[in-house]
């Protein structure tokens, strides 16, 4: 849409949320090292967290929001002046000149927490953190952390309405009814997402993978055969009573690990998927295959709930969520999120309350405020089908600063991160929107 996505493009799309990201949002990868003497000294790290726990390398980190930044190892260092995008730093004054450990990019609080830096200061896309350091004999070198922003302004634009059943744009970015003008991403989606100031979760708060077992299933699973296949980008659409419409996307809006999904729908509410998603560093979330209808700014109170079915693996190593996004007002920004079961994935922003509706617990992770960005609701326990009370979660969103009075799209599917490099099949049926 989780670290999302989210998003807004969040996401991600989701991006996230993701939200986005690490189970904490957060992407790992080698640091970009240019003195090879201090390759095992100092280097910059980044971590959603004040405290600076579960800090992971900053180059190839994907990050939005409100992030932490900060020097590892600097024990015998004076100094760190740290430079962002300054490709003549020696000619230019740094951003930030700190003289103690343990030299944080936006400064250290009085009680030696570390102040965040917002993300939102930069465009989306591809940024550089340069630190040079002064050691205590006066001596110096540089690191620098590369890294992409991902807080919503830069998603492809969403197609326009479509004029034939077989026309959908990416969920994540969104689809269908969307705005034919670009929007500004995994927080708009996307994933947020998140685009949009993403406040730091406590590590108490950050939500684990589930482990519990799932609610039992209402309805046994359908039996999908002799399908049609949908290839990753691809589409299906299938025509309801009524005149309404379903569609079916595979979209793999973000595959720069290099996976392979494939979807066998035998209809809008009945079929599957086999993804083969190999672990990559960033732990970004790769595709959201996902069923959905489109609306064209259809008034929220006449959508009242959904009827969903959906199982994934319990595998080792796995990283995925399973979860409504919904796309609220005319645009891309205001992206509401339900994850009906997670596994090692975390939302895009930070815990900010606790709700029961319709008999379930939720977390409620926000991404941004006021009146735009993203809210996801965490499901404390596993739902594998159930009645989701849309109504009930719009009147939440609108009770927490959201003007908006409107939807053009809910869709259901799954966020995949990482299936560990293995082939996994998750399952979708009995899908249904009431309105």
């Amino acid at each position: 849409m989780v670290l999302g996505e989210t998003r807004l493009a969040v996401r991600r799309h989701r991006k996230v949320v993701v939200v986005l990201a690490v189970s904490i949002a957060l992407a790992l990868s080698g640091l970009g090292i240019e003195s090879a003497s201090a390759s095992t000294r100092s280097r910059l790290a980044v971590s959603l967290n004040s405290d600076r726990s579960s800090a992971a390398r900053l180059d190839g980190s994907r990050v939005k929001g409100k992030i932490y930044v900060f020097v590892r190892n600097s024990k015998k260092l004076d100094k760190v002046d740290f430079y962002i995008d300054s490709p003549q730093w020696r000619k230019k004054p740094p951003v930030r000149t700190d003289k103690k450990a343990p030299f944080d990019l936006a400064g250290t609080a009085s009680d030696g927490t570390a102040r965040p830096y917002n993300t939102a200061k930069l465009a989306d896309g591809t940024h550089t953190i340069r630190a040079v350091m002064t050691r205590s004999d006066g001596t110096t070198y540089t690191r620098r952390g590369r890294f992409k922003v991902h807080n919503g302004g830069a998603k492809p634009a969403p197609t326009p309405t479509p004029t034939a059943t077989t026309t959908v744009s990416p969920t994540s970015a969104p689809t269908a009814t969307a705005p034919t003008t670009a929007p500004t991403t995994t927080a708009p989606a996307t994933t947020d997402p998140t685009k949009t100031a993403v406040p730091a979760p406590p590590t108490t708060t950050t939500a684990p993978p589930s482990t519990s077992a799932p609610t039992a299933t209402a309805t046994p699973p359908k039996t999908c055969t002799n399908g049609n296949t949908i290839k990753e980008g691809g589409l299906a659409s299938y025509s309801e009573a009524g005149g309404g419409e379903y569609l079916i996307h595979n979209n793999n809006w973000n595959d720069n690990a290099g996976g392979n999904t494939v979807i066998t729908a035998c209809n809008y509410n009945n079929w599957y998927l086999i993804s083969n998603t190999p672990n990559h560093s960033d732990m970004s979330v790769q595709t959201y295959p996902n069923v959905h209808r489109d609306y064209n700014n259809v008034a929220l109170t006449t959508i009242k709930s959904a009827r969903f079915a959906a199982t994934g693996p319990r595998c080792t190593g796995c990283v995925y969520n399973i979860a409504f996004d919904i796309w609220l007002g005319s645009g891309l920004s205001h992206e509401l999120m339900i994850w009906t079961d997670n596994w090692g994935q975390r939302p895009s922003g930070e815990v900010v309350d606790t709700v029961t509706i319709g008999g379930h617990e939720y977390q409620v992770w926000r991404s941004g405020s006021g009146d735009g960005g993203v809210i996801s609701y965490l499901s404390t326990t596993p739902q594998t089908s159930g009645d989701m009370p849309l109504s009930e979660f719009f009147k939440d969103v609108q009770n927490r600063g959201w003007k908006v009075t409107t939807t053009w799209q809910v869709d259901y599917g799954v966020e995949i991160v990482d299936t560990n490099g293995k082939p996994e099949r998750f399952d979708f049926n009995n899908f249904a929107i009431t309105d």
